[in-house]
């Protein structure tokens, strides 16, 4: 079951307001009216933000929680993909997909009535309009490939630099461990510090 909230607006206004606040013990529908959501509409931001793993299913808030203290577009798009992981199997731009095929996809996955399905895509598509997805993607083609290329240079400049000494041929295999979120800057500083350590004999 995908959960739906009558007040998108209040729901994206709740992620935005989480870094003007400290992280609570539990996030309940108790804390709604101390944070100003006051309307029995506001409730179902609750089950949302539980969805998205913002909080568990006691309220207790999560990782993605203390991310948007200081980045909420990202750890809602991060949230959404997490959460809505099979729409995004089936689309992966799903983000940007219109009504009508977010409707029939939500219409083949569940047995609500249609206005429940309405304020299901309304959800989506208002965390879908606030999220950052640009920043969840780690293998977009142009980086994959810079960064081939970048690591097939440097190890051809090794294998030169070895087996000119000599007359002996030495095989250095480098292997490059980083995490999936790595941004260009990463690759450029290790291949900056292997030229420096490994071609010029750390000078």
């Amino acid at each position: 079951m995908y959960p739906y909230t009558q007040n998108v607006g209040s729901l994206i206004a709740v992620i935005k307001a989480i870094g003007s606040h400290g992280v609570p013990d539990k996030f309940t529908t108790k804390e709604l009216p101390v944070w100003g959501y006051k309307s029995s509409n506001d409730r179902s931001i609750v089950g949302v933000l539980k969805h998205i793993g913002f909080i568990d299913p006691s309220g207790t808030p999560q990782q993605l929680w203390r991310d948007a203290r200081t980045n909420p577009e990202l750890a809602a798009a991060k949230g959404t993909k997490a959460g809505y992981a099979e729409l995004f199997k089936t689309f992966p731009d799903a983000h940007r997909k219109d009504a009508e095929a977010l409707t029939n996809f939500f219409k083949a996955k569940t047995s609500v009535g249609d206005s429940a399905i309405k304020l299901m895509v309304a959800t989506f598509r208002a965390l879908a309009q606030f999220g950052d997805f640009d920043g969840t993607d780690d293998n977009s083609p142009d980086s994959t490939e810079a960064n081939a290329a970048a690591a097939s240079n440097a190890t051809s400049a090794v294998s030169k630099k070895i087996s000119g000494s000599g007359g002996m041929t030495i095989n250095l295999n480098v292997e490059l461990v980083v995490p999936t979120d790595a941004t260009g800057d990463v690759y450029d500083k290790f291949f900056a510090a292997m030229k420096k350590h490994l071609l010029d004999g750390g000078k």
